[in-house]
């Protein structure tokens, strides 16, 4: 995982694997499917990893205060891990998969704490999609341009515009 957060993702092969498990790559093969399924399993572990980072990050506290947490959290797990970030976007092979099963767990948590705001169940999972895609686009870019000092404060601006976006509790 650390070669992925040093060197990218694309520098994740089966031959890079096998080098620091002092295996051959041939042996990896009885173990993954090959270099999609390396991919599969780093993305679905650190989808899980951000899925913990989230949903940790949200315990104790409710409504705003929850949300900022959490995409708090969210925006750390990138920019501390922008391999294993880059990794959590990779495509699922099917609506069931693991992949596909630990996204869901992430707008779960999203909409769970939009719930706890008052929320109904349709309003609280469209402002979960909405704010992941918020917070991606926004990590991505960061990501890609450098940090920069106002980009704690640009990061804020983007939460309070999506927190005053929302629909009122009924």
């Amino acid at each position: 995982m650390v070669l992925v957060d040093r060197e990218g993702l694309p520098a994740l092969n089966l031959t890079a694997v096998a080098q620091m498990l002092t295996v051959r790559p041939s042996a990896l093969y009885t173990h993954i499917d090959g270099l999609d399924g390396l991919h599969t399993l780093l993305a679905v572990a650190a989808t899980n990893g951000l899925v913990d980072q989230v949903r940790n990050a949200a315990i104790g506290v409710a409504g705003k205060d929850a949300l900022d947490s959490a995409s708090a959290a969210y925006r750390h797990y990138a920019l501390t891990h922008p391999g294993l970030y880059q990794s959590t976007l990779l495509p699922a092979c099917s609506p069931g998969d693991v992949l596909a099963s630990a996204n869901t767990e992430l707008l779960k948590v999203f909409a769970l704490i939009y719930r706890g705001i008052g929320l109904d169940q349709e309003q609280a999972s469209r402002a979960a999609r909405c704010t992941r895609t918020a917070i991606h686009g926004f990590v991505t870019l960061e990501i890609a341009t450098g940090s920069s000092p106002d980009h704690n404060q640009h990061f804020q601006e983007l939460m309070e515009t999506i927190s005053s976006g929302l629909p009122q509790p009924q």
